[in-house]
Protein backbone atom coordinates (compact mmCIF):
# COMPACT_ATOMS: atom_id res chain seq x y z
CA UNK A 1 0.00 0.00 0.00
CA UNK A 2 3.12 2.49 0.69
CA UNK A 3 4.74 1.44 -2.65
CA UNK A 4 1.23 1.96 -4.29
CA UNK A 5 1.04 5.49 -2.82
CA UNK A 6 4.58 6.28 -3.48
CA UNK A 7 4.29 5.41 -6.86
CA UNK A 8 0.74 7.41 -7.49
CA UNK A 9 3.18 10.82 -5.85
CA UNK A 10 5.79 10.06 -8.53
CA UNK A 11 3.26 10.38 -11.38
CA UNK A 12 1.89 12.96 -9.88
CA UNK A 13 5.13 14.92 -10.02
CA UNK A 14 5.99 13.37 -13.72
CA UNK A 15 2.73 15.03 -15.04
CA UNK A 16 3.64 18.26 -13.42
CA UNK A 17 6.55 18.25 -15.73
CA UNK A 18 4.24 17.42 -18.57
CA UNK A 19 5.09 13.84 -18.82
CA UNK A 20 2.54 10.92 -18.55
CA UNK A 21 3.94 8.07 -16.51
CA UNK A 22 2.27 4.94 -15.95
CA UNK A 23 3.39 1.88 -13.99
CA UNK A 24 6.73 2.70 -12.57
CA UNK A 25 6.83 0.13 -10.60
CA UNK A 26 7.41 -1.81 -14.17
CA UNK A 27 11.11 0.13 -14.33
CA UNK A 28 13.69 -1.45 -12.70
CA UNK A 29 15.28 0.36 -9.72
CA UNK A 30 18.81 0.48 -11.58
CA UNK A 31 16.98 2.07 -14.47
CA UNK A 32 17.43 5.42 -15.42
CA UNK A 33 15.63 7.84 -18.01
CA UNK A 34 15.69 11.18 -19.18
CA UNK A 35 12.66 12.90 -20.71
CA UNK A 36 11.68 15.16 -22.90
CA UNK A 37 8.46 17.06 -22.16
CA UNK A 38 5.28 15.29 -23.41
CA UNK A 39 6.84 12.15 -23.37
CA UNK A 40 4.38 8.86 -22.90
CA UNK A 41 5.22 5.99 -21.06
CA UNK A 42 2.52 3.50 -20.13
CA UNK A 43 3.19 0.32 -18.42
CA UNK A 44 6.69 -0.66 -19.98
CA UNK A 45 8.82 -3.32 -18.67
CA UNK A 46 11.96 -1.23 -18.38
CA UNK A 47 15.10 -2.96 -17.69
CA UNK A 48 18.74 -0.89 -18.62
CA UNK A 49 21.75 -2.57 -18.75
CA UNK A 50 24.05 0.57 -17.05
CA UNK A 51 22.51 2.99 -14.00
CA UNK A 52 25.03 5.01 -15.03
CA UNK A 53 24.19 5.74 -19.20
CA UNK A 54 20.49 7.10 -19.14
CA UNK A 55 17.65 6.56 -21.58
CA UNK A 56 16.46 9.60 -23.83
CA UNK A 57 13.44 9.53 -24.92
CA UNK A 58 12.37 12.62 -26.56
CA UNK A 59 9.38 14.53 -26.77
CA UNK A 60 5.77 13.60 -27.99
CA UNK A 61 6.90 9.77 -28.53
CA UNK A 62 5.03 7.24 -26.56
CA UNK A 63 4.91 3.52 -25.45
CA UNK A 64 1.71 1.47 -25.20
CA UNK A 65 1.82 -0.74 -22.30
CA UNK A 66 3.33 -4.46 -22.20
CA UNK A 67 6.58 -3.01 -24.27
CA UNK A 68 10.10 -4.06 -22.85
CA UNK A 69 12.84 -1.70 -23.06
CA UNK A 70 16.50 -3.57 -22.08
CA UNK A 71 19.26 -2.22 -24.74
CA UNK A 72 18.30 0.88 -25.56
CA UNK A 73 19.98 4.24 -25.40
CA UNK A 74 17.67 6.46 -27.36
CA UNK A 75 14.22 7.43 -28.73
CA UNK A 76 13.85 10.22 -30.76
CA UNK A 77 11.05 12.75 -30.60
CA UNK A 78 7.03 11.93 -32.01
CA UNK A 79 7.95 8.02 -32.33
CA UNK A 80 4.67 5.89 -31.84
CA UNK A 81 5.56 2.86 -30.39
CA UNK A 82 2.71 0.07 -29.81
CA UNK A 83 1.75 -2.74 -27.74
CA UNK A 84 4.06 -5.58 -26.71
CA UNK A 85 7.28 -4.13 -28.46
CA UNK A 86 10.87 -5.47 -27.23
CA UNK A 87 13.63 -3.09 -28.12
CA UNK A 88 17.19 -3.43 -27.35
CA UNK A 89 16.68 -7.79 -27.17
CA UNK A 90 20.41 -9.44 -26.91
CA UNK A 91 21.36 -12.00 -29.34
CA UNK A 92 21.87 -14.22 -26.24
CA UNK A 93 20.15 -14.48 -23.26
CA UNK A 94 21.78 -17.19 -22.17
CA UNK A 95 25.10 -19.04 -22.49
CA UNK A 96 26.18 -20.57 -25.79
CA UNK A 97 29.54 -21.81 -25.38
CA UNK A 98 29.45 -22.80 -21.34
CA UNK A 99 28.36 -26.04 -20.38
CA UNK A 100 25.24 -25.26 -19.86
CA UNK A 101 22.82 -22.65 -21.02
CA UNK A 102 20.60 -22.84 -17.72
CA UNK A 103 20.52 -19.21 -15.64
CA UNK A 104 20.85 -21.61 -12.60
CA UNK A 105 24.58 -22.65 -13.13
CA UNK A 106 25.68 -19.76 -15.29
CA UNK A 107 27.25 -17.75 -12.18
CA UNK A 108 25.03 -14.36 -13.50
CA UNK A 109 25.97 -14.48 -17.06
CA UNK A 110 25.32 -11.39 -18.72
CA UNK A 111 25.73 -10.97 -22.30
CA UNK A 112 27.57 -7.43 -23.65
CA UNK A 113 25.18 -5.92 -26.25
CA UNK A 114 25.41 -2.63 -27.83
CA UNK A 115 22.69 -0.04 -27.19
CA UNK A 116 19.83 0.45 -29.68
CA UNK A 117 19.17 3.86 -31.24
CA UNK A 118 15.26 5.15 -32.24
CA UNK A 119 15.39 7.90 -34.84
CA UNK A 120 12.65 10.16 -34.83
CA UNK A 121 9.51 9.72 -36.22
CA UNK A 122 9.62 6.14 -36.49
CA UNK A 123 6.30 4.14 -35.91
CA UNK A 124 6.64 0.34 -34.64
CA UNK A 125 3.65 -1.92 -35.08
CA UNK A 126 2.39 -3.74 -32.31
CA UNK A 127 4.74 -7.29 -30.93
CA UNK A 128 7.69 -6.21 -32.74
CA UNK A 129 11.12 -6.89 -31.70
CA UNK A 130 14.52 -5.01 -32.46
CA UNK A 131 17.49 -6.43 -31.51
CA UNK A 132 19.92 -5.04 -29.06
CA UNK A 133 22.74 -2.51 -31.17
CA UNK A 134 19.81 -2.23 -34.52
CA UNK A 135 19.59 1.80 -35.29
CA UNK A 136 16.40 2.66 -36.66
CA UNK A 137 16.66 5.72 -38.90
CA UNK A 138 14.32 8.71 -38.59
CA UNK A 139 11.01 7.99 -40.20
CA UNK A 140 11.62 4.52 -40.35
CA UNK A 141 8.04 1.97 -39.81
CA UNK A 142 8.72 -1.43 -38.36
CA UNK A 143 5.58 -3.64 -39.26
CA UNK A 144 3.79 -5.81 -36.62
CA UNK A 145 5.66 -8.32 -35.24
CA UNK A 146 8.73 -8.21 -36.90
CA UNK A 147 12.04 -8.96 -35.84
CA UNK A 148 14.35 -6.73 -36.76
CA UNK A 149 18.00 -7.79 -36.46
CA UNK A 150 19.70 -5.17 -39.06
CA UNK A 151 19.79 -1.55 -38.99
CA UNK A 152 16.78 0.11 -40.46
CA UNK A 153 17.23 2.64 -43.59
CA UNK A 154 15.67 6.35 -42.45
CA UNK A 155 11.70 6.33 -43.97
CA UNK A 156 12.08 2.55 -45.21
CA UNK A 157 9.15 0.17 -44.31
CA UNK A 158 10.40 -3.33 -43.19
CA UNK A 159 8.18 -6.17 -41.65
CA UNK A 160 8.44 -9.99 -41.50
CA UNK A 161 10.61 -12.70 -39.88
CA UNK A 162 13.32 -11.93 -39.89
CA UNK A 163 12.47 -8.07 -41.35
CA UNK A 164 13.01 -7.11 -44.97
CA UNK A 165 12.84 -4.11 -46.47
CA UNK A 166 8.97 -3.36 -48.04
CA UNK A 167 9.37 -0.17 -49.46
CA UNK A 168 10.75 3.57 -48.87
CA UNK A 169 7.97 5.86 -47.96
CA UNK A 170 9.19 8.80 -50.26
CA UNK A 171 11.37 8.79 -53.20
CA UNK A 172 15.01 9.81 -52.46
CA UNK A 173 14.90 13.16 -53.11
CA UNK A 174 12.04 13.93 -50.61
CA UNK A 175 13.75 11.42 -48.18
CA UNK A 176 16.85 13.46 -48.69
CA UNK A 177 14.79 17.29 -48.08
CA UNK A 178 12.81 15.90 -44.94
CA UNK A 179 15.95 14.68 -43.37
CA UNK A 180 17.70 18.33 -44.57
CA UNK A 181 15.32 19.77 -42.72
CA UNK A 182 15.08 18.32 -39.32
CA UNK A 183 11.56 19.39 -38.90
CA UNK A 184 11.39 17.17 -35.25
CA UNK A 185 13.46 20.34 -33.71
CA UNK A 186 10.99 22.51 -34.65
CA UNK A 187 9.36 25.00 -31.90
CA UNK A 188 5.96 22.42 -31.86
CA UNK A 189 3.42 25.55 -32.11
CA UNK A 190 5.33 26.01 -35.40
CA UNK A 191 4.39 22.68 -37.11
CA UNK A 192 0.60 22.97 -35.56
CA UNK A 193 0.08 25.07 -39.44
CA UNK A 194 2.00 23.03 -41.72
CA UNK A 195 0.38 20.75 -43.75
CA UNK A 196 1.88 16.88 -42.95
CA UNK A 197 -0.39 15.42 -45.35
CA UNK A 198 1.49 16.66 -48.48
CA UNK A 199 5.26 16.54 -48.13
CA UNK A 200 6.21 18.70 -51.02
CA UNK A 201 4.08 21.24 -49.77
CA UNK A 202 5.44 20.96 -46.36
CA UNK A 203 8.72 21.21 -47.64
CA UNK A 204 7.90 24.52 -49.07
CA UNK A 205 6.13 25.90 -45.78
CA UNK A 206 8.77 24.60 -43.41
CA UNK A 207 11.88 26.28 -45.39
CA UNK A 208 12.77 29.07 -43.65
CA UNK A 209 11.16 28.48 -40.09
CA UNK A 210 14.14 28.57 -37.69
CA UNK A 211 12.51 28.51 -34.61
CA UNK A 212 13.87 25.93 -32.45
CA UNK A 213 11.79 23.38 -29.94
CA UNK A 214 13.43 23.76 -26.26
CA UNK A 215 11.89 20.68 -24.19
CA UNK A 216 12.81 20.87 -20.07
CA UNK A 217 14.27 17.19 -19.24
CA UNK A 218 12.63 15.24 -16.58
CA UNK A 219 14.70 12.21 -15.22
CA UNK A 220 13.84 9.06 -13.16
CA UNK A 221 16.19 7.29 -11.47
CA UNK A 222 15.69 4.50 -8.85
CA UNK A 223 11.59 4.55 -9.61
CA UNK A 224 11.99 8.45 -8.82
CA UNK A 225 11.25 11.45 -10.38
CA UNK A 226 14.38 14.07 -9.64
CA UNK A 227 14.04 17.07 -11.92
Amino acid sequence: MISSIRYFLQQKRAARRQVILKGIEWISHGSYILFEEHAKLRHVHVELPDPAVPLRMGAYSYIRSGSRLLYVGEIGRYCSIGRGVTIGEPARNHPVDAVSTSLAVSHGYQEPSRLTSIGHDVWIGHDAVIMAGVKVGHGAIIGRSALVTKDVEPYQIVGGVPARPIRYRFDDDTRQALLASQWWNLDYDLLQGLPFDDPQAFLKAVSGLQKQAHYREVALRDRRILS
